[in-house]
């Protein structure tokens, strides 16, 4: 999946979808797969793609929702 959502995110950049899967992905944050503990890089990453999704969102619940997301892979990231 981690390779599958960054040919995602390269075809297309400026998808508020491709960012959110790459950022989930990343940060481990669902409970539908079971992928192992996340380094410090891949949350900082995580955060980045929620950031750059928050951006590109129109509805702001959903925009505070995905800056949200950033702020706890940040703070994971950083407790590392």
């Amino acid at each position: 999946l981690k390779a599958l959502s960054a040919r995602v995110v390269r075809a297309a950049p400026n998808d508020e979808g491709a960012n959110h899967m790459r950022a989930r992905v990343l940060s481990g944050l669902s409970g539908a797969w079971e992928g192992g503990s996340r380094s410090a890089a891949e949350l900082k990453e995580a955060a980045a793609h929620y950031e750059r999704a928050a951006a590109i969102c129109d509805a702001p619940a959903g925009k505070a929702d995905l800056a949200g997301s950033a702020d706890r892979c940040r703070r994971r990231a950083e407790a590392m």
